[in-house]
């Protein structure tokens, strides 16, 4: 049976002087480590190192990077406390980031010419892998398709190109508010060797976003409900996100789980890529984080 989705909603540089190589920043933030940490009770000798800070709503979010002993990437992700699910946007459903005005009204309808819900995009340092920031996307309503992702979720896009690469992925009039030759260069297909055979190609593209692979052995597409699901994003038949999804009321149950990524045949570009991705809810702190981890080097192929 052929499963097709119906639709998806799915500072250029970091401060070069952004205080990456902290342990502790942020006053909000600040004492209160991944999950991961206080759950394990052990340290490997590696080290932990605090990125951007930032807010949607009266929410903050702050990226993190998780190291060995001897500097690799084990772990990137985004930290947030638990009071930030109290905290998140209703109304407007957009922050008219990313919008065009379609029909030519001089008016922007954030309901039919914006994409993207509440979004911001974080960076960290250090990183061995070939992921350059994160952006975390709050979807009050959730998006279409309808029964499936029409949920109030997150989505947290790791990028795997630069932020200048994403904005050029333009607004414009054709569906997902993309510029429709940008869009037509976004559909071209990944080779089958670099996606695993179970995700297939939406052709849905958004602007500052891109193409979106989805699983279509995923329990949302099965009448067993969304709850968190894995996206491969691309472009022009490349690779360029991945993106855990994660409802709101799936955070509240407060999980502590990682969920393999599926991997696939091959990868374009030689690198250190993530098995899996994590949603973990620390009881001690009462901190929550999203991670992609279990980093392994990929040859390319």
């Amino acid at each position: 049976m052929t499963y097709q989705l119906k639709g998806m909603a799915l500072g250029l540089l970091a401060a070069a002087g952004m205080a990456m190589a902290q342990v502790e920043s942020d006053d909000a933030l600040a004492g209160a480590s991944p999950a991961w940490q206080d759950a394990s009770g052990k340290s490997d000798g590696g080290r932990v190192f605090y990125g951007d800070t930032l807010s949607i709503g009266k929410g903050r979010y702050q990226t993190y990077v998780r190291t060995s002993a001897r500097g690799e990437t084990l772990e990137i992700g985004v930290k947030f406390h638990q009071s930030t699910l109290s905290n998140l946007p209703a109304d407007p459903v957009t922050d008219a980031s990313t919008c065009f005005d379609a029909n030519g009204d001089n008016e922007l309808d954030l309901h039919e010419e914006c994409v993207g819900g509440h979004s911001r995009t974080m960076y960290f340092s250090p990183n061995t892998t070939p992921f350059k920031s994160i952006t975390v996307n709050w979807e009050p309503h959730g998006h279409v398709p309808k029964d499936v992702y029409d949920r109030p979720h997150f989505d947290f896009h790791f990028y795997m190109i630069t932020d200048i690469e994403r904005k050029e992925i333009f607004t414009g009039a054709c569906p997902g508010m993309v510029n429709c030759a940008v869009a037509a260069k976004a559909v071209l297909p990944i080779p089958a060797r670099y996606v695993h055979p179970d995700f297939f190609n939406t052709k849905l593209v958004y602007a500052h976003m891109g193409n979106h692979y989805a699983d279509g052995t995923s329990p949302e597409f099965h009448g067993q409900g969304f709850t968190h699901t894995f996206i491969l994003g691309a472009f022009a038949g490349k690779a360029t996100f991945y993106e855990p999804m994660v409802t709101l009321e799936y955070l509240q149950s407060e999980p502590y789980q990682c969920t393999p990524i599926k991997q696939p045949q091959a990868f374009a570009t030689a690198g250190y890529y993530p098995t899996r991705y994590c949603i973990r809810y620390d009881r001690k702190t009462h901190f929550y984080d999203v991670s992609l981890a279990g980093f392994r080097y990929r040859a390319a192929g």
